[in-house]
């Protein structure tokens, strides 16, 4: 779940939301697990997907104080992925949870 490995980026996420009016998405947020880790390659990439087929329709772009997170979604309006991107700490704490299950 994405609470239990990244609780502060999602209070973070649930936040912004707030503030650009996309409340709406928190309880989808809340509920969602991670599926797999974003293999671009790229350093500063810590994006992840949250559902089993990425099919991006639309988006929502946050102004987070640090890096760039934007919330995808596909043609129903579910949160498909996230791209978190500038945010080692972020990127740490993905690989930390998905080493310690290898």
């Amino acid at each position: 779940m994405l609470n239990e490995v990244l609780p502060d980026l999602l209070e973070e996420i649930v936040y912004l939301l707030k503030q650009q009016g996309a409340d709406p998405l928190e309880a989808k947020l809340r509920a969602l697990r991670i599926e797999s880790v974003c293999d671009c390659g790229d350093e500063n990439c810590a994006s992840f997907a949250t559902a089993s087929e990425v099919k991006v329709a639309n988006y929502v772009e946050l102004q987070s104080m640090e890096g760039q997170v934007i919330i995808d979604l596909n043609a129903a309006d579910e949160i498909c992925f996230i791209e978190v991107l500038g945010r080692p700490d972020v990127k740490y704490l993905l690989e930390e949870f998905y080493d310690s299950r290898n």
